[in-house]
């Protein structure tokens, strides 16, 4: 009898134990704040790609405003919209994501993803060859 309590007893502070740990784990993994929430442009003409970058707002009426910014930070969500304004049609590689070509005048909403790690994502058209028909996002 006596040592099922001490069973007891040590199998208690043994759960007490894993309780404070994993409750000091978690506070130390969420360093990173919630994100904005971005809506991200390739926007393929017949010679170059560009992207745009908008973060999305809520206004007053209920609605979502668009405002421009310079940058990707670890931390946000965005969304990922192809438009070609080109001649012919284009595909585009991004994230590991091939996208058949769109149709000029076309756009396609290709992912929506949070951008978890910082570094260079490449992109490019995938049916064009060309230094201007390829680049590199940055998430600081």
């Amino acid at each position: 009898m006596f040592r099922a309590r001490r069973i007891a007893v040590v199998a208690g502070a043994v759960f007490a134990l894993m309780l404070v740990c994993s409750s000091a784990s978690l506070a130390g993994s969420s360093t990173t704040e919630p994100g904005r929430t971005l809506v991200v442009y390739f926007i393929i003409y017949d010679q170059k790609v560009d992207h745009l970058i908008f973060r999305e707002k809520a206004n007053e009426s209920g609605g979502t405003d668009l405002t421009a910014e310079l940058f990707y930070v670890r931390g946000n969500v965005a969304t990922f919209i192809v438009v070609n304004r080109g001649k012919k049609p284009h595909g585009f590689a991004f994230l590991g994501k091939k996208i058949a070509p769109v149709k000029p005048g076309a756009r396609v909403r290709f992912a929506r993803r949070a951008l978890l790690s910082r570094g260079l994502f490449p992109y490019s058209s995938t049916n064009d060859r060309g230094k201007a028909l390829k680049g590199v996002l940055k998430v600081i």
